[in-house]
Parts: C-alpha cells; sequence; structure tokens
C-alpha cells in the first residue's frame, strides 16, 4: 500500500513539472512594448499594418509599417474600442478568444505538501499500523524457510539437546505417539543467560525435523495501536498452521509474556495484555496440532504463570553457560573451518575461559583469527588466541592513551595490590595476569583465572573481598595514608557480594535471618551497618596482608614499571623468591 502511494505521488509530481514545462514552452517571445496611448497614436498615424488581440492576456500585437513587432496591454473590456480604431485605419485585425487557464498545475502545488506528508507517515508507520505483517510470516504460497542447521552445530549443550530430541521424533512420527495416548507438550521454553545458544538450537529442532520455522521477537508482537499485536499473532499461528508440520520460535519472550498486572501502564500496557492473551489463546488451540512452539528468555522469573502453566509452555529446558568440557566442544568446532598451529591446545583453553559463553568463544576465536591475518600467518597459534581471550576478558589495548608518570605509579601499586591479595588468599581465584596498560575504560587489570564451582563458601567469598579492597590498601602505602578514586569500581562490586552475604547467603554476624530484604528502614539500617563490618574487615586484612609482604609489593610495582605486564608463573617466581604468605590471622585464613 505504501508503495502504490509513494509511485503516484511520484508520478504526480513529474506530471506537475512535465505540465510546467510544456506551459513555459507555449508561451510566446518577449516582445518590445509600448504604452496603449503610443499604441492608439501610431494606429491612427498609419504606422501599423496589423494588430492582433489577445483577450486572455489583454495583450495586443501591432505589426509596424517596418516589419517590426510591438505589445500593449489594455484594459478589461477595451479591447473592442482598439480594434473599433484599428478597423477605421485600415488596420488587418485578428483576435484570440479567452482562454481558461488550467487550474491543474496550481491545485497540483497547492496539495503537493499535504501528499508528501502523508507519504512520510503512512512510510514510517506503516510497519506499526500492520502493513509489515510479511516479515512475521511468509504468505500463504510461499512456505517458510527450513533451516540447514542440525544438533551437529550445537556443542555444549547435551542435555538440552537430549530433550529437544523429542519434538524432532514427534515431528517425524506424531502416530507413533498418538497411537500411545500420548500427548506431546505444546511448549517448550528455553531459559538461560544470553549468548548460551537458545536461538541456535531453536534452528537445529527445526532442520532435524525438516519442517518451516518461523522465528520471530516478542518485541515484534508489541505495538502501542490497540489490536496490532493480536492480529500478528493470530497471523503467525496461522501461517505455520497452513504448512501442517512447523515450528514457531519467539526469542526474547518476556517482552510479550510478562506477568500481568491489575492496573496496566497507559495504552502500550493494555495493548500488550491484549497481545499476551492472544498468544495463549492460540496455544490452547494445538491439540493434536503439528505446531511447535519455542520460546527463548534469559528472565524466566518475569513471565506470567498462565503463560507456563501445563498445556502451553509445559517443558522448561535450562540451557545455561557451558562447562569445561563443554567449551572444549565449542572451541573445537569453531576450529573445523580454521587452520590452528598444533600448538593449540583446546583443553587448556577452556580452563581459562569459565563463564564465558558459546558467543563469547565464538568471538574469542573470531578475534584470534583476525590477529593472525593482521600478523600475516597462515595459522592460528596459541599467542593469537592467548591475546584475543586477554581482549575478551580485560579489554583492547589503548597504546595510545597518554598516562602521566604520576598515573602510571598509582596504577602499578593499584593493580599489583590486587594481584598480592590474590596469589597469596588461599581462598581466592589465582591472577593470570596484571597489567598496566590501559584495557577499555580501565587504566590497568588485574586478571582473575576463575573456575566451574557452582557454590560459593564465605571463606571464598570473604577472599572475593579483600581481594577487591587489595587496589585502595596498596594505594595508601604508596601514598601513605592517601588514597584515589580509583577503587570505586571495586567498592561497588564488593558491596553487592556483601550485601549478598548478608541478606541472602546468611554469611554476615545477623545470621540466616536475614537472607531477604523486608524493605523496613530500620532493618535496612542493620543490613547496612552488617555490609560495612564485611567491607572494614576485607579492607583491614588486605593492610595487614599487603604491609607484611611489602618486599613481594614492592616487587611487582617495580616488574610491572618496567615490562608493563606480570603473569602468573612470574608472580608465582616472585613469591617464592621472598618466601610470602598469608598471615595466619586474617578472617580468611581461619576455620570455623
Amino acid at each position: 500500500m505504501v508503495g502504490i502511494f509513494l509511485t503516484t505521488l511520484s508520478l504526480l509530481v513529474v506530471l506537475f513539472f512535465v505540465m510546467q514545462n510544456l506551459q513555459s514552452r507555449g508561451q510566446k517571445k518577449v516582445l518590445p512594448t509600448v504604452t496603449l496611448t503610443g499604441a492608439i497614436g501610431a494606429i491612427e498615424q498609419g504606422k501599423v499594418t496589423q494588430l492582433h488581440l489577445d483577450d486572455g492576456s489583454r495583450q495586443a500585437t501591432l505589426v509596424l509599417t517596418n516589419g517590426v513587432k510591438v505589445v500593449t496591454a489594455y484594459p478589461l473590456g477595451s479591447g473592442p474600442e482598439l480594434s473599433q480604431k484599428a478597423i477605421e485605419s485600415n488596420v488587418k485585425v485578428t483576435a484570440s478568444p479567452e482562454r481558461r487557464r488550467s487550474i491543474w498545475p496550481g491545485l497540483i502545488l497547492s496539495l503537493l505538501p499535504v501528499a508528501l506528508l502523508i507519504g512520510f507517515l503512512l512510510f514510517f508507520m506503516g510497519p506499526k499500523m500492520g502493513m509489515g505483517i510479511g516479515r512475521l510470516g511468509k504468505s500463504k504460497g510461499r512456505p517458510a524457510e527450513v533451516p540447514k542447521t542440525r544438533f551437529t552445530d550445537v556443542a555444549g549443550a547435551d542435555e538440552a539437546v537430549a530433550e529437544l530430541t523429542e519434538v524432532v521424533d514427534f515431528l517425524h512420527s506424531p502416530e507413533r505417539f498418538i497411537t500411545a495416548g500420548a500427548t506431546v507438550p505444546h511448549g517448550f521454553l528455553l531459559v538461560g543467560p544470553p549468548g548460551t545458544g537458545k536461538t541456535l538450537l531453536a534452528r537445529a529442532v527445526a532442520g532435524e525435523a525438516g519442517v518451516p520455522f518461523f522465528a520471530l521477537s516478542g518485541s515484534d508482537f508489541v505495538e502501542t495501536f490497540v489490536g496490532v499485536g493480536a492480529s500478528r499473532v493470530r497471523q503467525v499461528f496461522s501461517a505455520a498452521r497452513r504448512q501442517g508440520r512447523a515450528i514457531i520460535f519467539i526469542d526474547e519472550i518476556d517482552a510479550v509474556g510478562k506477568a500481568r498486572t491489575s492496573n496496566p501502564n497507559g495504552s502500550g500496557g493494555e495493548e500488550r495484555e491484549n497481545t499476551l492473551n492472544q498468544l495463549l489463546v492460540e496455544m490452547d488451540g494445538f491439540t493434536q496440532s503439528g505446531v511447535i512452539v519455542l520460546g527463548a528468555t534469559n528472565r524466566a522469573d518475569v513471565l506470567d504463570p498462565a503463560l507456563t502453566r501445563p498445556g502451553r509452555f509445559d517443558r522448561r529446558i535450562s540451557v545455561p553457560a557451558p562447562d569445561r568440557v563443554g567449551r572444549t566442544q565449542i572451541l573445537e568446532l569453531y576450529a573445523q573451518n580454521r587452520r590452528f598451529a598444533h600448538d593449540v591446545d583446546f583443553v587448556s583453553l577452556a580452563r581459562r575461559t569459565a563463564g564465558l559463553t558459546g558467543a563469547d568463544l565464538a568471538c574469542l576465536v573470531n578475534e584470534a583469527a583476525l590477529d593472525a591475518a593482521r600478523s600475516g600467518s597462515a595459522v592460528i597459534t596459541s599467542a593469537h588466541l592467548n591475546a584475543a581471550l586477554a581482549t575478551a576478558v580485560m579489554g583492547r589495548e589503548r597504546r595510545t592513551a597518554v598516562v602521566t608518570e604520576r598515573d602510571r605509579n598509582i596504577t602499578a601499586w593499584h593493580e599489583a595490590g590486587h594481584a598480592v591479595a590474590a596469589f597469596l588468599l588461599p581462598h581466592a581465584e589465582s591472577p593470570v595476569s596484571v597489567t598496566i596498560i590501559p584495557r577499555g575504560e580501565a587504566g590497568g587489570v588485574t586478571w582473575m583465572g576463575g573456575n566451574d564451582n557452582a557454590f560459593v563458601t564465605r571463606s571464598e567469598a570473604q577472599a572475593r573481598l579483600v581481594v577487591a579492597m587489595g587496589g585502595r590498601a596498596a594505594e595508601e602505602m604508596h601514598l601513605d595514608g592517601d588514597f584515589t578514586q580509583g577503587a570505586a569500581s571495586d567498592f561497588a562490586s564488593a558491596t553487592a557480594l556483601a550485601t549478598s552475604m548478608v541478606t541472602e547467603y546468611g554469611m554476615s554476624e545477623l545470621g540466616v535471618a536475614w537472607r531477604t530484604r523486608t524493605g523496613q528502614r530500620s532493618e535496612a539500617d542493620q543490613v547496612g551497618a552488617a555490609v560495612d563490618v564485611l567491607l572494614k574487615r576485607a579492607l583491614d586484612d588486605a593492610r595487614e596482608l599487603l604491609v607484611t609482604n611489602a618486599d613481594l609489593l614492592q616487587a611487582v610495582v617495580d616488574e610491572l614499571l618496567t615490562e608493563e605486564t606480570v603473569d602468573g608463573e612470574m608472580l608465582a617466581a616472585l613469591a617464592r623468591l621472598f618466601e610470602a604468605r598469608a598471615p595466619r590471622k586474617l578472617a580468611v585464613t581461619r576455620t570455623g
């Protein structure tokens, strides 16, 4: 519709300019002008041989005896008098009838701004008004896409693949389930953090089953205009049913499936609830249907209970970040179409990538390939992967950043404080590398190794607090008790951890009764006081730890100022040299 309107508008514009051009071409050549009195005098003196009157423009053209043409204008109603004088003087008189001027050029010119405004409104608001429905599903005569993705293209999610195999079996042979009296779940909800492969899994299910795949986002259904979202839901489900067997995949389903409230916030909230209601109705009509809905979200806690009840999204499939074995499989999968050096050890690399998702690992391998291409290498080496991993974890180096010598020294002390505390505390994560080269938004970074442990003990949580405070404690040693704002981000992360220890983990003096916040002012003050106790104790422990091992701290600072980057092996060598150890009286080294 928008295309037809814009085409018509373009034709009108072209027609207007063509008519203007023709009108300009039809105009007569400009002639010398004389006054009406002069023209009458020339006629009476016999100097005029021909006279042509044009009542449309009220102009008279006179041909003089010497052949020269002149033109004069005459008032309305003076044409007969002028022609009478010419006839009396034996002048040949001709006349043109009065012509009506075309109203089209003026009409088009006046309507052109309005037409352009309407065209722009339709162009930008057309998709919101439902004119872009085609992007949600194909037309009746064109089947939806059948993905080429297979389960062999998925790695690090073996449990999710095993559960989704049931969907493929049902789509391949539904009669086997129907004969046994079994009902396959109508919907499968994929839950996991961003980048873990939920969309890839959904495409693999459709590819394995060989059925059309309708992929869309929850935000595609949410519109401000009442009724548009519900109409889109009906359209995409109707298109899927026409295929017989199909998979509808709704990514970020929390955008449309958020829990309803008794008081929707404005028309937008009301429209979202209407859309959700239509989605619930459509999913209820899937009995013995070959259409299965897959939803994906990282906010399953905000979904409406009616959406997750049996009969709709019956099955919830967890797609967490991959473990060490899963990361190894993902790295090996991405290595199939790339050339790697023989010294590359994916198992070792997987150990150092704890917490990274499949998307992070894909970015890491691609960054290593780009680094290899920039250096002119035909293969990807361990050095390329290590550099890419450092970029992924700590940010890209900013070698051109201007850093004063004073700031460079403060950064070295700050990062050395983190690194020494992390290395010496038995319950802390071991540091992999520490650098004073600016990376990302930070002036320096200490990279901790991480692990795949799902549980955090109290000693480990306390050690994390001490390591976070190590930067501030080292600054105080360097600046004789003074300090900078460089520990702001450390305090923010430490405060968040300490708050969880008090209100969720029961790891404070308040005990387990404070696992949740009640919202009362007095209780909030007690929680804040307990958090402050944990942070002050961690800062005191960090000060004592670094003062006790001042020689090691100074050696790490000197090494950073010389080499700019110190790895874990160098830290271990320096610690052996100075026989460094954590004081036994620290809170994080005590038991019980």
